[in-house]
């Protein structure tokens, strides 16, 4: 069955009204009023229903069951991705929504090249990067929309990272010796229900970034024998994470 998104404020009673997708519903599906769908409200709760009007701006679905989705990871893992160059963001967004990724804080840093000096520049940026969210949550079966944040400086990242139960950090320029094992840290990852990861952007961190989130209890750790692109390592990081916890 087709899955589509509303927000929980498109649904009343045993109603729902789906606009976003109207015209893809009615022009490229052709779906019409009898046919069954899948629509998810962002929250973890999935609908079965039946269209009961279906029109190019608004279709108009029955609910016939209510359940909670099962496709959701136990742990809550937060991004916190210093913003690339291109359109790598929306890569990264899209893909770790796929693994899993509970929200994203895209922020900036020493070495961030991208520029988002107005308001509305981050306010349009952010909408696209939640669309891209939204539509990666369909695609892969989630009843959860990641949150993508507006962006953020990397202070403010590292205040809201070290409430997390715990972070990580990949860091290139750690010492071979002063490498923690990130397997050993992931060991007790059924205690950790909500864990941040930080990942720098295409010129990675500077040292007293990396000297800021030591001393806020950020846990530096190294990613193996080579250096990944920012585009990878956040996504590399996450597969690992769910693996430890069991979720794939």
């Amino acid at each position: 069955m087709h899955k589509f998104f509303v927000n929980p404020n498109d649904i009343s009673g045993q109603k729902i009204s789906i606009c976003d997708d109207a015209g893809h519903i009615s022009r490229v599906l052709r779906l019409s009023a009898g046919d069954k769908v899948i629509v998810f409200d962002g929250t973890g709760t999935e609908y079965r229903c039946e269209l009961e009007i279906v029109g190019k701006n608004e279709c108009v679905a029955a609910i016939c069951d209510t359940r909670a989705c099962t496709s959701e990871a136990s742990i809550k893992a937060t991004l916190f991705q210093a913003i690339p160059k291109s359109g790598k963001m929306e890569l990264i967004i899209q893909k770790c929504t796929e693994l899993g990724i509970f929200e994203i804080y895209p922020f900036f840093s020493e070495y961030t090249v991208v520029k988002l000096d107005s308001e509305r520049e981050r306010m349009t940026k952010t909408e696209r990067w939640q669309k891209i969210a939204v539509e990666a949550a369909k695609q892969c079966g989630r009843g959860v929309v990641p949150k993508i944040h507006s962006p953020i400086e990397f202070d403010a990242a590292i205040k809201i990272a070290q409430n997390l139960d715990s972070a990580i950090m990949p860091y290139e320029l750690l010492a071979q010796s002063e490498k923690k094992d990130l397997r050993k840290l992931l060991s007790n990852i059924e205690k950790q229900k909500n864990i941040g990861i930080i990942i720098g952007s295409e010129g990675g961190f500077c040292e007293s970034e990396a000297e800021i989130a030591e001393s806020a209890g950020i846990k530096l750790v190294g990613l193996g024998k080579r250096i990944l692109r920012t585009e990878t390592a956040g996504l590399a990081v996450l597969s690992i994470i769910m693996y430890e916890n069991g979720e794939i």
